[in-house]
């Protein structure tokens, strides 16, 4: 009991730590079973990876609208809980029918609500926190890794009881827990904003250098991540019933790391994070094209655990220092949704024919080159904002 009421005392409020592991449990039972299930239903490869291109339009098109919409009547709480929600219905849709019609729905749905409901769900707890005066970011998403990793590993013994039915009906369970633990949040700020005197002052021009950095970011981390089972399954002689313990392992060694960062970012200009971050994952990523074992492959996962909490974590908090509290969420919606999503719409195709053609050593290769472009355009961006703010303050 005292253990529980120190983590509270220092967490702030359990329901938030609970809603971290809930949140992501819910896509860790889920995820993996998705594409499988489409397949049993003899959905051709052709039509899984067009649902994937119109669920990427759609989050394009209605996520930035969505944001837009709960950063001006301050309705970020219902539009987290829709998310979630919209998740649980569609993987019950997933659990109790096979209609065709029905399944694409609920494709889409999964795919327009999953990204953003992690986004969002991310910005309203670093805006929490921040509120609270606690730096604990790093602490409270190591539960989110902690969630995803539980649920991935068990998602494989609830498959084996109940099949794909009861598989996406915990999944659905999982996230409509999360509908109601995210009451945590206020559901409007007790202050309202007074409006700005003056004209309306410009974007701050950091916000496009890190848009366009994370198009290239995420050029390397959502194209290496797509193909990385296929490569252990293909390559590195993995089995499929395997697999799932290894995308919880993936998740589990960055559990301890997330704290690390915590403490880290405030001895480090977040610039300065970020890149070292994006670097990290950009050679672990062009390692794994080339690494000939399991043993140096688990080496690896542990160097991106170090890495990748480095990265979201600066990420995240690099663009709430930069935008306008009534614009966050739409910011972080932009960084951490719409510019992955252009990525991976223009390059997805390109990127799995060098896969298919070149193997996979030249296909982690380049997405590793995609990642160093991503960290120059940030550091040169960055270094030329800062001499032109110089220059007109002078």
């Amino acid at each position: 009991m005292s253990a529980l009421l120190a983590m509270r005392d220092h967490f702030g409020s359990m329901r938030l730590v609970a809603l971290q592991l809930f949140s992501t449990a819910g896509l860790g039972m889920t995820y993996p079973f998705i594409n499988l299930y489409l397949t049993e239903l003899e959905f051709s490869g052709a039509l899984i990876g067009t649902l994937a291109s119109i669920g990427a339009i759609l989050t394009l098109a209605l996520t930035p609208l969505l944001n837009q919409i709960a950063d001006r009547f301050m309705l970020h709480r219902r539009l987290l809980m829709f998310y979630f929600g919209g998740f649980a219905l569609a993987s019950i849709v997933f659990a109790t029918t096979n209609n065709p019609l029905l399944v694409v729905l609920a494709v889409l749905l999964f795919r327009l609500t999953t990204g953003p409901s992690m986004t969002l769900g991310a910005q309203l707890t670093l805006s929490l926190l921040t509120r609270s005066g606690k730096t604990i970011f790093g602490g409270m998403r190591s539960f989110s890794a902690l969630g995803f990793a539980c649920a991935s590993a068990l998602a494989g013994p609830v498959f084996a009881l109940g099949g794909y039915a009861l598989t996406f009906t915990v999944g659905a369970i999982l996230s409509l827990i999360s509908v109601q633990l995210a009451t945590i949040f206020p559901a409007k700020p007790k202050e309202k904003m007074k409006p700005q005197a003056g004209p309306k002052q410009p974007r701050n021009p950091g916000i496009y250098v890190l848009a366009a950095s994370q198009f290239f970011v995420t050029m390397c981390t959502h194209n290496a991540f797509a193909f990385l089972f296929i490569h252990m399954s293909q390559n590195l002689g993995v089995s499929v019933a395997q697999i799932g313990l290894w995308a919880a392992l993936l998740a589990v060694v960055e559990f301890p790391f997330y704290y690390l960062t915590d403490a880290l970012l405030p001895r480090v200009r977040l610039r300065h994070t970020y890149a070292l971050g994006v670097v990290g994952i950009a050679i672990t990523t062009l390692c794994i094209g080339i690494v000939p074992s399991l043993p140096l492959l688990l080496l690896l996962f542990v160097c991106r655990g170090l890495s990748w909490p480095a990265y979201q974590l600066s990420s995240f908090r690099l663009m709430n220092a930069i935008s306008h509290p009534r614009n966050a969420a739409t910011n972080q919606a932009i960084v951490q949704v719409t510019m992955p999503g252009i990525a991976l719409l223009l390059t997805g195709s390109l990127y799995g024919w060098i896969y298919d053609h070149l193997g996979a050593g030249a296909f982690f290769a380049i997405c590793a080159l995609a990642g160093a472009i991503g960290v120059a355009i940030a550091l040169a961006g960055f270094r030329l904002t800062d001499a032109r703010r110089s220059a007109n303050r002078a």
